[in-house]
């Protein structure tokens, strides 16, 4: 029962507050313009992000008055959920300024390894790898592995959000594969961040189907990235059996692929790895006649694909 109220408390909340920030974007004038790699032709409001964390907030919150037990050790450790809302409060602070102000990328990326520390000196780490043949203790690697983890993904999401709906679409594939498998193996402490996560998802995702009256932004990427990042860390460390770190490889495979390819293609022209580019594949999806709605539509069925082989190796490994 918490676990529907939370993603029902999330989702109203973002079918909410959405149109209220693009509202006031539209009125501050912080729109994304068109031009470069972007898709859209006209400006859009980038500041759904805020109402995505918004809502996953609130629902947080309202989930901790209704089981005051989420917040105890027996609750919590197992997800780590302090160290998750704060990397994730400090992405938002970083995510808004870049979506109002710009950030270099090099900046950004110095934030966002600050809030992998954080969930790593908090308890969230990839400690060990548990194989179908054995378990691996990483030891001094643990930190630099989690902190390239968490930093990846993030950015991976960041660079798949360049359509209208497919980075939302794309994480919730994910989530979901994520929720079963942990309604599976014992972790239902994660359950709960999980659905607040999807319905702050799920309630901007509304607005953002093409043609998008509104984007994430980067705080939306961010925030999105990490929550995908850490449950899966959770997923591989934690629960009565943890899965292999394939498992959230393959649930993440379409964004984690499309960035691998990015850096190899950049860094083969001898470009910048940050630098912007028309390469990714939803742009090639694009360029062989797909529309926007339809290249969206394929690459999440993609991922759904993906997430369904992950949840059925989580159950035979």
């Amino acid at each position: 029962m918490l676990i529907a109220l939370t993603f029902a408390a999330a989702l109203v909340i973002g079918l909410v507050v959405t149109p209220i920030v693009r509202h006031f974007a539209h009125r501050l004038q912080l729109l994304d313009e068109p031009g470069g790699r972007k898709i859209h032709l006209v400006a859009i409001p980038r500041l759904g992000g805020v109402a995505m964390v918004f809502a996953f907030g609130v629902a947080i919150g309202l989930a901790f008055l209704a089981s005051p037990g989420l917040g105890s050790d027996a609750g919590v450790r197992p997800d780590r959920l302090p160290a998750i809302l704060i990397a994730a409060s400090l992405l938002f602070v970083v995510g808004v300024v870049d979506d109002v102000r710009g950030m270099r990328a090099l900046v950004k990326l110095i934030f966002q390894i600050a809030a992998a520390l954080i969930v790593w000196s908090m308890g969230l780490s990839i400690d060990r790898l548990h194989l179908p043949w054995g378990i691996i203790e990483l030891g001094v690697l643990a930190l630099p592995v989690t902190v390239l983890w968490i930093v990846g993904v993030i950015n991976a999401v960041n660079l798949i959000d360049g359509l209208d709906g497919l980075a939302s679409g794309i994480v919730l594939t994910s989530l979901g594969a994520f929720a079963l498998i942990a309604a599976s193996s014992g972790m239902t402490p994660v359950l709960p961040l999980v659905a607040a996560a999807m319905g702050a998802a799920i309630g901007f995702l509304a607005y953002n189907l093409h043609p998008a009256s509104i984007i994430m932004g980067d705080t939306g990427s961010m925030f999105l990235g990490l929550i995908v990042s850490t449950t899966a860390i959770s997923l591989t460390q934690h629960g009565l059996h943890p899965v292999p770190p394939w498992v959230p490889i393959i649930a993440l495979g379409l964004p984690i692929a499309d960035t691998i390819w990015a850096v190899l293609r950049r860094t083969a022209r001898g470009e910048a790895v940050f630098a912007p580019d028309r390469g990714h594949i939803h742009h090639q999806l694009l360029e062989h006649g797909l529309s926007q709605r339809d290249a969206m539509l394929s690459l999440t069925a993609l991922s759904a694909a993906l997430g369904i082989a992950a949840v059925l190796l989580a159950r035979v490994v």
